[in-house]
């Protein structure tokens, strides 16, 4: 097959952009031709010159060998007002035309809500679909949804949850009609997306996003940053502000208190500049700024504890690399990892995004009981160790086999 995977921009750290470079990878892996297609930006900053693709013949340049990891197509695109930061994909129906002539493409994967990639994806699809019955068109590719929908976005500004919830009101419906298939992570999501009636037979239902490359690092040793202490816990992800830094760096503060304790926070983003000033005042406070994966890993790994203070995080797969390594994890209620812990089986689920309290306390009992925490250790390796992006990708193409594509 070849297949399309959509989304805003490209990220090592923000979970929900990272989401398609694992599907694309694991596509590229089972031996299909896949690509990125997304905007100019990685990491919020553009990454190829705006002026080249504006000059290009159909709005886009192919990028092989791409920051994002993966074979990219990058897209006319700008920063939209809202949300900060957001992404808007420009003239993205006619792109997807070019694209289709270009390269056949047999799947259109959209992943997250909440902008303008899916919307335009599923009108495109729409006009396709009525070419195709005029018998101007041999047919289409099929749409896929990711929706990541999570929406408790309520420690968002109130601008921005209010957009949120317009675009659910407006464009989620027209989208779920449009799309072939739809991706949820678990009951939990399916059930929030029952009303925009989306029929059981749409429905695929996963949680296998570790990445293959992710999976594969092995035999990998403390990382030497976090030499000293007697053990560490850790957050890997986007250093900003929705991730609740200010929080983070509280809970190394009172980490401090309770034992020879650091906290390793791993990644990239706007606040990383401000992470770094803390960690100088704080001699428990161990900031790694955009560590490769070996060090990922390595991080993860030798953890005592994950956690995940996320003021709003919608994907919120990162959980699972803690859980595959068999590391009890610690969930904000405003971040979607709560669906993937078990509370008091493999972690705990937060009371509120910034309940540092609720989580040291968790701390400090699992060092005076070793033998729990390990047996959270066994339980969470236990429930993530199928969860490999491969299936994810496996589970996808068969569901699209399965599936005529309607004319």
């Amino acid at each position: 097959m070849n297949i399309a995977v959509v989304a805003q921009q490209s990220s090592r750290w923000e979970d929900l952009h990272r989401a398609a470079t694992v599907l694309v990878k694991s596509f590229r892996r089972l031996g299909h031709k896949a690509w990125l297609v997304t905007s100019i930006y990685h990491e919020g900053r553009p990454v190829v010159d705006p002026r080249i693709v504006e000059k290009s013949e159909n709005g886009y340049v192919e990028v092989e060998a791409d920051v994002a990891g993966v074979p990219t197509i990058r897209v006319l695109s700008m920063k939209s007002l809202t949300p900060p930061g957001g992404v808007v994909l420009r003239s993205f129906g006619k792109i997807l035309g070019a694209l289709q002539e270009r390269h056949s493409l047999d799947l259109v994967v959209v992943v997250a809500s909440f902008w303008n990639g899916p919307e335009e994806a599923a009108r495109w699809i729409s006009i396709r679909r009525s070419l195709a019955e005029l018998g101007e068109a041999p047919g289409r590719p099929l749409f896929v949804f990711v929706p990541a929908y999570f929406v408790k976005f309520t420690a968002l500004r109130p601008v921005d949850s209010a957009a949120k919830l317009m675009w659910s009101m407006v464009n989620m419906p027209y989208i779920m009609r449009r799309a072939d298939l739809v991706l949820v992570c678990c009951q939990a999501e399916a059930e929030e997306l029952k009303q925009y009636g989306v029929p059981s037979g749409k429905v695929v239902e996963s949680k296998s996003w570790v990445d293959p490359d992710f999976v594969e690092v092995k035999d990998v040793g403390r990382p030497k940053a976090a030499e000293g202490f007697d053990l560490y816990v850790s957050y890997v992800g986007s250093l900003d502000e929705e991730r609740n830094i200010q929080t983070l760096i509280k809970a190394a503060e009172r980490l401090s208190r309770i034992g020879n304790v650091a906290l390793v926070a791993a990644g990239g983003g706007d606040a990383l500049e401000r992470a770094r000033k803390e960690a100088k005042r704080r001699d428990n406070l161990v900031v790694l700024e955009n560590p490769d994966l070996k060090t990922v890993v390595s991080v993860i790994k030798h953890s005592f504890v994950g956690v995940d203070f996320s003021r709003y995080e919608p994907m919120g797969i990162r959980a699972l690399d803690y859980l595959y390594m068999g590391v009890p994890y610690a969930a904000s209620p405003a971040s979607r990892a709560t669906w993937y812990i078990s509370n008091g089986v493999d972690g705990i689920q937060l009371s509120h995004p910034d309940d540092v309290e609720g989580f040291t306390s968790w701390v400090s009992m699992l060092m005076k009981r070793p033998e729990l925490r390990d047996e959270m250790a066994a339980k969470a390796m236990k429930k993530a160790e199928g969860l490999n992006a491969l299936k994810l990708a496996e589970l996808l193409l068969k569901a699209a086999e399965g599936r005529t594509t309607p004319s």
